[in-house]
């Protein structure tokens, strides 16, 4: 006697697989256009100077000078200081490798917030 196994797919099993499939497709996606634009910035100051003022860095990372500023004095930024001029400097090598490790682009509250992360307080107070 040959006994037939019957084996459906249920309606939840197709919705469930659909749903999946379209958050890894938005989730691709959300890093494929982040990667793109990171990718335009770093090809963008590639092309620029050797050294680069706060404005030429404020232009090409699409931010306010005064937010470069801060930045710089935070340590976010690698610059130096031109005594003649007074005014900060950027190698552009330099800004390159900030770019590549992400950093430059947090906020210290965000550099805070992941430092505290998992910090309990209670504990000592």
């Amino acid at each position: 006697m040959e006994v037939k196994h019957n084996t459906t797919k249920s309606s939840h099993n197709g919705n469930f697989d659909s749903i999946i499939e379209k958050l890894v497709q938005t989730e691709v996606k959300k890093y494929l256009t982040a990667y793109t634009t990171e990718l335009e910035k770093l090809s963008e100051i590639a092309l620029s100077k050797a050294v680069l003022t706060v404005k030429d860095v404020a232009e090409l990372l699409d931010m306010n000078e005064r937010v470069i500023v801060q930045k710089i004095n935070s340590g976010l930024i690698p610059a130096y200081k031109c005594k003649i001029t007074n005014k900060f400097l950027v190698l552009k090598r330099e800004l390159i490798n900030e770019i590549a490790s992400g950093t430059q682009y947090k906020s210290i509250s965000m550099i805070s917030a992941e430092v505290n992360q998992g910090f309990d307080n209670r504990k000592y107070v």
